[in-house]
């Protein structure tokens, strides 16, 4: 008999693939589900892209190993974004790293900075893939709660003096997934100037930052004094409907990217350089799509706030991301609520509570579907 770690044994499954598990099942029973769980999109990458991966897989040159920090074309690509969207300047050379998927770069940063025993500053509730990452190394999760009336923000006051000098880094996530809170200029310079006092590192998920409506997105590096101890990841899976793909990126501080890369190096790779290419020429050529791909998720996002209002349900009011955060009805646990939801309307959703323990009594839904599926949903659960 083989004999695995404990650290395997003793870690929950991922927890969107319970949810995954679920409906298979009830596929296989021939009922017909609308999944509005799992964060994927219908929308196709941009044929730009497209046709930048047909050539470059014809080039028998990207068959093979290619640098950890990805290649220079792509890190450029970065560069000029980043530079265009959020006005910030960035070393193609030591300020940028490819990635496969932010997934697994958050899985893996934690163990750049975390010694078995130190502390993290962890919001709840939080994307899986860093707490992971985070125990996974040996850390040891602060939690800091996400409330709604806090607007979904930590509270940073409200850590504990001693917490303060021994925490190593702090996790952010705006637009915030599940609860689609967008960073506020007073919280980015109020969590920079705590990150100086304490010495922090800031790890800035931003896999979300190009779904909104009208008002762009805030980048923790345009502000003072953030290129001293921040590293932000971006996700080509959201912001292009790329999310087979598998390809992001990391920027900010230098050394702190260079420790990702050290990381890389040692437990993994780069992305297959005609992914890069792809996303290369999203970044370069894919504004157009950026604009297209709001307007259709704003005329959805309305369509699920307006359904829901009808429906007396209550939830955080947010014009980023593809999700809808919304409040459990009545005193049903969120897992109870998900049960139902599937029973009742063959849907699935997102119970708050796999998400951490702060997400109990709401539950996520993703809008990010067909016209059709969005409908059928409608007809039942307007009902």
């Amino acid at each position: 008999m083989v004999r695995l770690s404990s650290s395997v044994l003793n870690s929950p499954d991922y927890p969107f693939k319970r949810i995954n598990d679920i409906r298979n099942r009830m596929i296989k029973e021939g009922k017909s589900i609308i999944d509005l769980g799992v964060g994927d999109t219908f929308l196709s990458a941009p044929q730009i892209a497209v046709d930048a991966m047909k050539k470059a897989v014809n080039d028998a040159a990207n068959h093979h190993y290619n640098s950890y920090s990805g290649l220079p074309f792509f890190r450029n690509s970065v560069s000029q974004w980043m530079d265009r969207r959020f006005g910030v300047k960035l070393d193609p050379e030591s300020e940028i790293t490819a990635v496969i998927g932010t997934k697994e770069a958050l899985f893996r940063i934690p163990s750049a900075f975390i010694d078995s025993g130190d502390i993290a500053l962890i919001p709840d509730p939080v994307y899986p893939a860093l707490i992971s990452g985070l125990e996974f190394s040996g850390g040891v999760p602060y939690i800091l709660p996400l409330k709604f009336e806090n607007g979904f923000m930590p509270y940073l006051d409200e850590i504990r003096q001693d917490v303060r000098h021994r925490a190593k880094f702090i996790y952010i996530n705006y637009p915030n997934n599940p609860a689609t809170a967008e960073m506020t200029p007073q919280f980015a310079k109020k969590l920079l100037s705590f990150a100086e006092k304490y010495d922090w590192a800031i790890v800035s998920d931003m896999a979300y930052s190009e779904i909104y409506e009208k008002t762009p997105n805030l980048s923790l590096l345009q502000f003072d004094g953030a290129m001293d101890r921040v590293i932000e990841f971006h996700s080509l899976s959201k912001t292009f409907s790329m999310t087979g793909f598998r390809i992001g990126f990391a920027a900010g501080n230098r050394d702190i990217i260079s420790a990702l890369i050290k990381i890389k190096s040692i437990r993994g790779s780069s992305p297959f350089q005609p992914v890069q290419a792809a996303a290369a020429a999203a970044l370069e050529h894919g504004e157009e799509y950026l604009v297209k791909m709001r307007e259709v998720y704003s005329s959805k996002r309305n369509m699920m706030k307006s359904l829901f209002l009808k429906k007396g349900l209550e939830f955080f009011d947010s014009s980023s991301t593809f999700y809808i955060w919304a409040k459990v009805p009545g005193d049903m646990s969120s897992l109870d609520f998900s049960g139902l939801m599937l029973e009742k309307y063959g849907t699935v959703v997102t119970p708050g509570s796999i998400l951490g323990k702060w997400g109990e009594g709401w539950f996520r839904v993703c809008f990010a579907r067909s016209d059709r599926e969005l409908e059928d949903f409608g007809e039942r659960f307007g009902k």
